[in-house]
């Protein structure tokens, strides 16, 4: 009875003692997930170099150089004359915003304030021959007397290469005091120019070969 009724015998689980393969199929797709990664980054990061060069290339290709050239001889017409003038000897063009002058401690925008501050009262010169120009028009004083010719210098685009005049002075046997004294002062004068390149790149020049790059120009900085 006890034999008829037992509970068949179950059967026992066999282990499998075969190794399992490292490389499974989600391993293989992880991997490859990281590769892909690697290979984005890889293909970002040289894109980036490249167009950081690039961005060097026409930074350079369109950089303004501005220096400030004074001298007391005219070649050319081989006569004694003092210029001041903006050379622009970068590989861009320049849009300047504005020449500063400095003096004694002293800043000026108007270079007939400066000359009146360090030279000679060239108002009282102007007024002069103003007179005499209009008892003789017929004569140009301002020519003959020897004048202090300006250009307009501020929002001026000065291509690469080219040069605006700040100021010229010819000597005549009229001006000789004041010439004189202009050709000794011009040594203290410094200035500062603030220009940008057509990359709306600005930057500050002291005319003497120091640049810095700035956000943006404001007379009042």
């Amino acid at each position: 009875m006890d034999d008829q009724h037992s509970k068949p015998s179950l059967p026992v689980p066999v282990k499998n003692t075969k190794p399992q393969a490292w490389f499974t199929n989600e391993r293989l797709n992880l991997l490859l997930a990281l590769c892909a990664i690697v290979i984005s980054a890889a293909s970002f990061y040289a894109t980036y170099l490249q167009a950081s060069a690039a961005e060097r290339q026409v930074k350079a290709a369109t950089w303004p150089w501005l220096e400030v050239i004074s001298g007391n001889f005219n070649e050319q017409e081989k006569a004694p004359e003092i210029a001041l003038k903006i050379t622009n000897s970068g590989s861009g063009p320049a849009i300047i915003k504005y020449v500063k002058y400095f003096y004694n401690d002293q800043s000026y925008v108007d270079i007939y304030a400066l000359i009146k501050d360090c030279c000679f009262d060239v108002y009282a010169y102007e007024k002069q021959l103003l007179k005499l120009q209009s008892e003789s028009p017929e004569i140009n004083f301002f020519e003959q007397f020897g004048w202090l010719f300006t250009s307009e210098s501020q929002n001026r685009l000065l291509a690469a290469g080219a040069s605006i005049s700040l100021l010229s002075f010819k000597k005549t046997s009229f001006n000789d005091t004041q010439w004189q004294t202009v050709d000794k002062q011009r040594f203290k004068i410094s200035t500062s120019i603030c220009y940008c390149s057509l990359l709306e790149q600005c930057y500050i020049s002291d005319g003497r070969g120091t640049v810095s790059e700035v956000e943006h120009c404001a007379l009042n900085d």
